[in-house]
């Protein structure tokens, strides 16, 4: 008589909200964790950089005292005083949201290198969200430093800054509700989130730009919107995290990093 061959039950099932490889491949002992403190800051730092951001829009509105259906971001900008002010809340609004997009263009990498569905397509898509997100955030520095009614080319360059934020914002918008569709383990109300928001932000966008001076307040919605969908990015790190690859990356041993991570995983 034949012996029976118990079928060993496959105790690695995926799981579609977790990563499906540990995190922390890069060590044997353990070491490698950035640790629960530097966890939390990662997860913070997008909050962070919208409160930048929405604190930029209230110190114009709580400073000048007007109300977003009176005026818009660029006129508030060219009245207030002392400038010093507002561009520094502008420049570190800027900064924070630099450094979440850099976070999100990693995660992403990371995700598809376990997934072993990495792609020069998908990187190259998911490269130039990042540049298009960063580059809008360059334009809203450079809108805040140059008023629209400034005097020689300010009211040139204010505009092209301004074209930057809400065209390249609305592109990256776009490219990332693509990328994350394609992250498995997010739940679909997480999807739906994140597609909601950025249609919000892109229709008002339109319509500011469809009619500039009675449609100011779509201007506001549009850019505090687009500072909110930076905000929950939170919720995917909570998710996913990849502290470990972003400390890495942060202490500048992002190389060091891949290669250790490729020799444990083969």
């Amino acid at each position: 008589m034949g012996t029976k061959v118990k079928k060993s039950k496959n105790k690695s099932r995926k799981d579609p909200l977790l990563p499906t490889t540990r995190q922390n491949v890069g060590t044997t002992d353990g070491s490698g964790r950035c640790g629960a403190c530097g966890r939390f800051i990662l997860l913070l730092l997008p909050i962070i950089a919208c409160a930048c951001v929405l604190g930029t829009l209230y110190l114009l509105l709580y400073k000048l005292d007007v109300q977003i259906t009176d005026t818009s971001i660029s006129k508030c900008m060219a009245d207030y005083d002392p400038k010093v002010e507002v561009l520094v809340m502008t420049y570190t609004s800027a900064a924070m949201m630099f450094i979440v997009t850099a976070m999100r263009n990693i995660q992403i990498n990371v995700y598809h290198r376990r997934q072993k569905s990495e792609s020069t397509s998908m990187r190259a898509i998911n490269l130039i969200a990042a540049v298009a997100n960063i580059a809008s955030y360059v334009g809203f520095s450079i809108l805040a430093t140059y008023d629209i009614d400034g005097p020689g080319q300010s009211e040139t360059i204010h505009n092209i800054g301004a074209s930057m934020f809400f065209g390249l914002k609305g592109l990256y918008e776009v490219m990332h509700v693509f990328l994350l569709c394609k992250q498995t383990q997010y739940p679909l109300f997480v999807k739906i989130l994140f597609t909601l928001v950025p249609t919000v932000s892109i229709a008002c966008s339109i319509i500011f730009a469809i009619n500039k001076e009675e449609n100011t307040a779509f201007e506001w919605i549009a850019t505090a919107s687009g500072a909110v969908y930076g905000g929950l990015f939170s919720i995917l790190f909570l998710v996913d995290p990849v502290d470990d690859e972003l400390m890495y990356f942060f202490c500048c041993r992002r190389g060091t990093k891949g290669r250790e991570s490729t020799k444990a995983l083969a």
